[in-house]
């Protein structure tokens, strides 16, 4: 992969992890840190929650 195209598509990843940690705020879902954050998306994908 080029290093430009992975360093462009780690900065979204990056945009949307912040996008839906504000999201979890508006909603009044309480996370302890960004890696309990990352749990509840990789939950919520997978349809549990």
């Amino acid at each position: 992969m080029d290093p430009e195209e992975l360093q462009q598509l780690e900065e979204k990843i990056a945009d949307l992890h912040w996008k839906f940690i504000e999201i979890l705020r508006e909603q009044g879902i309480k996370y302890k840190d960004r890696d309990h954050a990352t749990r509840i998306a990789i939950r919520i994908a997978h349809g549990e929650l």
